[in-house]
């Protein structure tokens, strides 16, 4: 009896060479069954398609990694376009954690700064969205890159790039570098990270401002002493002023930051809760703003956390004194 057939002839290429092999197996046994003629020419498609499966499982990674390095960094003549390509290939490779560890091990680590420098912001852009495909779940990359140096270069990048999409990458390359490796992070605050999150979120470039919002939030959350940072900077104080501004969807994320600035931390409750900051009136005028408001829901949760964390009796006691 045939069973739920396999829906035709697979496209996608086997993973290896013993996949390789069943898979040509598989397909003689198919075409060399009872009642057929016996051997049958194959199809040139499919010759075609054989010659490239068996081709890109012979292919050595590591020469095609050392190629698409020596595109970018040494062959001045190469076009902007192959530079393109070969760090596209580079982070298509890198996805592999394997592959991302050997890109270090080749020495790979020296191209970077060269491609956050280069003149082309496409490049420049590529190259965060490289590095944060190398540092994702991987501590060995993530170790690598805190020993390099790396933290200087993208904070460089997100504060001083003409362009928009190499900072907005920057940024997503150091949120990867810094997600559960607590040494990166140290290494970041102590850069003044936290100012750098502040002026992203003072940019006018949206992207940026999510992102940074999104960043100080994971901080305050994976670390309790960041809270204590923030409140010797005053940043609660420019976070709160920031909410005085006119209303925009950046407000939701920005209220998400704040709540976790003050969550499970007296000092910033106490901070929040001080009468000339207006807090209090700010947070009472958003909740009527944005009431029956379905695409701001959340922030209106937020505001109103904010508000029974920020505003208790207890806290009053202690301003009051």
């Amino acid at each position: 009896m045939a069973s739920g057939g396999d829906g035709g002839d697979r496209r996608q290429h086997p993973k290896d060479l013993r996949h390789l092999l069943k898979f040509c197996i598989e397909q003689t046994i198919s075409e060399d069954a009872p009642g057929s003629s016996g051997v049958q020419e194959m199809t040139q498609e499919r010759r075609q398609w054989l010659s490239e499966a068996f081709s890109s499982m012979t292919r050595d990674p590591i020469e095609d990694m050392k190629k698409c390095i020596r595109i970018l960094i040494e062959d001045s003549d190469s076009s902007e376009e192959l530079k393109q390509n070969a760090l596209e290939s580079l982070t298509d490779m890198c996805e592999s954690i394997d592959l991302a560890q050997d890109f270090h091990k080749i020495g790979g680590y020296a191209l970077l700064p060269h491609i956050l420098q280069d003149q082309q912001q496409d490049i420049r852009w590529r190259a965060g969205e490289f590095m944060a495909n190398l540092f994702q779940n991987n501590p060995y990359c993530q170790k690598a890159a805190l020993e390099t140096n790396l933290i200087p270069l993208l904070i460089d990048v997100i504060d001083n790039d003409p362009n928009e999409d190499p900072r907005v990458k920057a940024l997503y390359a150091i949120s990867c570098l810094t997600r559960g490796f607590p040494d990166a992070q140290k290494a970041f605050t102590t850069s003044d990270g936290f100012s750098v999150l502040m002026r992203a979120m003072e940019s006018n470039i949206q992207r940026l401002k999510t992102k940074a919002a999104f960043l100080l939030r994971d901080f305050c959350i994976q670390e309790l002493s960041n809270k204590d940072i923030l409140c010797d900077m005053g940043m609660v104080e420019q976070l709160v002023g920031m909410l005085r501004e006119e209303h925009s969807s950046f407000h939701e994320h920005l209220m998400g930051a704040l709540l976790s600035v003050v969550t499970d931390h007296q000092r910033a409750t106490q901070e929040c809760a001080r009468p000339e900051f207006e807090l209090r009136e700010i947070l009472t005028e958003r909740i009527a703003y944005l009431e029956g408001k379905e695409e701001f829901m959340e922030e209106r949760q937020y505001a109103q956390d904010l508000l029974k964390i920020c505003f208790t009796p207890e806290n009053q006691e202690q301003i009051e004194r």
